[in-house]
């Protein structure tokens, strides 16, 4: 086959030959641009772009969580109808929070949460706080894979 293409080529002109090896050349480059180039230069923009809103994601949920830590909330006798446990269980079954592990210590109840939307966490957290006047002791979120999502690693809160 290799001597049927050496024979092939000295059998056109020079300048057949001068044509063929620079569209060669082109069809080489185009091939290098379109299948090599393209793509890695597409998927390093869109890959600039997700750590872009990532650190954005970040940034926002870091905010936010100190403006739900700080608000903290008024510690204010409310009668105390239900053990502070079954208001915080009540709750998040009314707002649709899938509470992981919940654990009371004397007037404290610690709360973690696999995954919530954020925006969903700082609902809950201020309606309990403008509603039964709950206070945020200590928390410590982090950030989820998915963006908006975070991890409550641990919520301590009292009355």
């Amino acid at each position: 086959m290799f001597e049927q293409i050496k024979d092939w080529w000295e059998s056109i002109s020079q300048r057949e030959q001068q044509l063929t090896f620079i569209s060669a050349v082109i069809l080489f480059i185009a091939f290098i641009y379109f299948i090599v180039w393209q793509p890695l230069a597409n998927n390093l923009a869109a890959s600039e772009q997700q750590l872009k809103n990532a650190q954005q994601s970040l940034e926002w949920v870091k905010v936010n969580a100190n403006k739900v830590i700080s608000a903290g909330g008024v510690n204010q006798d409310t009668g105390k109808r239900q053990t502070l446990s079954q208001l915080i269980n009540s709750s998040a079954k009314r707002n649709q929070i899938n509470i992981t592990r919940i654990q009371s210590r004397n007037d404290t109840v610690d709360v973690w949460i696999n995954q919530i939307e954020f925006n969903q966490f700082i609902d809950w957290i201020t309606s309990l706080q403008n509603q039964h006047k709950v206070k945020i002791n200590s928390a410590d979120l982090s950030q989820d894979k998915v963006q908006g999502l975070v991890k409550i690693n641990r919520l301590t809160l009292s009355y």
